[in-house]
């Protein structure tokens, strides 16, 4: 029950039709376009791909048999169980809500799209996120069959490379506090505006 909370509330977060994440996320691509801020709807459309990544990782791992007994550390309760996958539910199913209060022209421009078409882009970033999975999952056997083990062996040897240096820059990061990281960026920002005015 877990993984099956896990599983739709991911899917939601990807921002699949319905799931509320799908109609926030085409708000916003809307607002970018409409003020012609493109590198929103480009940071947008990566996040996506991250988060499936992310969510097929983790489901990946979750569904493999494992090689010993998997016993939980503690008891989990069938009702805090059933209440995670009543909300992941929920969000899943928050986009079949009435639009009209959210906004009279983003349902006029919604009407004039259909179903199948918000359906086929929303395929993009979770084929893309799998392949991401792929390429950065840490896996007993590289990839069963040699040639798609030939295929992308250099590409998934570099992502792991990558990986591990955003690791490492992670761990680096975790070790300060909040307000000193926020001092930090503070200080990067200023400096740049400093020297971008000379």
């Amino acid at each position: 029950m877990s993984v099956l909370a896990f599983a739709l509330a991911g899917v939601a977060l990807i921002g699949v039709p319905p799931s509320g994440a799908y109609l926030a996320k085409e708000l916003l691509l809307q607002a970018a376009a409409d003020t012609g801020q493109w590198w929103w709807a480009v940071v947008i459309r990566r996040a996506g791909f991250f988060t499936s990544g992310y969510v097929v990782l983790v489901l990946a791992h979750a569904l493999t048999p494992a090689d010993e007994p998997v016993t939980p550390r503690a008891p989990v309760s069938r009702i805090g169980e059933a209440a995670a996958l009543a909300l992941a539910l929920c969000s899943l199913l928050l986009g079949l809500v009435s639009l009209a209060s959210v906004s009279s022209r983003y349902t006029r421009r919604r009407s004039d799209s259909t179903v199948l078409q918000a359906l086929s882009s929303s395929v993009w970033p979770v084929l893309g996120g799998a392949a991401l999975a792929i390429l950065l999952g840490r896996w007993g056997d590289p990839v069963p069959h040699a040639i798609v083990a030939a295929t992308i062996g250099a590409a998934r040897r570099a992502a792991l490379i990558l990986s591990s240096g955003i690791e490492r820059s992670d761990g680096v990061l975790r070790q300060w506090p909040a307000a000193g990281l926020c001092m930090l960026v503070l200080a990067i920002a200023f400096a740049a505006a400093m020297l971008a005015a000379r």
